[in-house]
């Protein structure tokens, strides 16, 4: 399963999460949700890292590690939503969708574990899922672009 499929599962989970999704098709929550994990509209170098880190700093490493294992996926609740994003970006999040914020953050809730969940087949982190690079390394000369060489590293060094 590659990243844009992660993405549309979780709008899939989204649409059919408690909150009320009726007024919102499934490719505008696709979109919103890729924005809200720093990806553009096709569900493209979406950060999916960036959430287990926010966990992790958190000190929600228990929902983090429930997420990325075989086990059941642990329960996120709507104020660790909001610890693991900004006030702004929920609120982005929730103007593009044209949906009350309570909604949003339900929707979260369903969506994330699943996203995750599908991004670490096998309990293993997929990193080339986690970590999206931002340009193709083909030779030396692309390494040394500080872009890809932060990107590069980051992949290196952020493996257990």
């Amino acid at each position: 399963m590659d990243i844009v499929e992660i993405v549309r599962l979780g709008a899939q989970f989204f649409n059919q999460s408690r909150a009320n999704t009726q007024a919102v098709d499934e490719n505008s929550i696709f979109a919103a949700l890729s924005h809200l994990l720093d990806g553009n509209d096709q569900g493209q170098n979406v950060d999916l890292q960036g959430i287990i880190k926010a966990l992790n700093q958190a000190e929600l490493s228990n929902i983090a590690d429930s997420w990325l294992s075989n086990d059941v996926n642990a329960h996120i609740s709507a104020t660790n939503i909001t610890t693991i994003f900004s006030v702004e970006k929920l609120t982005a999040f929730s103007s593009e969708l044209n949906m009350p914020e309570q909604d949003v953050i339900l929707g979260l809730q369903d969506a994330l574990p699943t996203m995750i969940d599908q991004a670490s087949p096998g309990g293993d982190i997929d990193h080339n899922l986690l970590i999206q690079p931002v340009g193709e390394i083909n030779s030396i000369d692309d390494l040394m672009d500080i872009n890809n060489l932060k990107s590069f590293a980051s992949t290196i060094f952020s493996k257990k």
